[in-house]
């Protein structure tokens, strides 16, 4: 019996890179939407500052962005269109942009009267060799 399970031999995985994923939430409220122009479009949008989503994670990881219209007890991705309004993200390294645009091209005349709950997810990941 001694000789079985001295037999038994534990490895160690070196190096081993495990990605994950983080996420967080934001609460935009009506004052907090920047007016916008696209060509003759009026739209609006908000700058969500997110320090976490560095260089990596743009360039090889993923960005969802989820909003909620009931504080958080649902959630839809983005893009979204509702109530005639398209809802986008954009995201670049350190800021992730959500914006208002009226659905049929034409400008908006405001932005959304109530809070918005926006959910941002960062995925975190390792670059194939390809």
């Amino acid at each position: 019996t001694i000789l079985s399970l001295s037999a038994c031999k534990k490895t160690t995985v070196v190096n081993q890179t495990v990605d994950q994923a983080y996420s967080a939430i934001y609460t935009v409220q009506p004052g907090d939407w920047v007016q916008g122009q696209d060509g003759a479009q009026t739209y609006y949008y908000v700058n969500l500052d997110i320090p976490e989503l560095d260089d990596i994670i743009n360039t090889h990881g993923g960005v969802e962005v989820y909003i909620s219209f009931d504080g958080g007890a649902n959630y839809e991705a983005l893009p979204e269109v509702f109530d005639g309004v398209a809802y986008g993200s954009l995201h670049t390294t350190g800021t992730v942009t959500v914006d208002l645009r009226e659905a049929y091209g034409a400008s908006l005349t405001s932005p959304i009267s109530s809070d918005l709950t926006v959910k941002v997810v960062l995925i975190d990941a390792t670059p194939l060799d390809n």
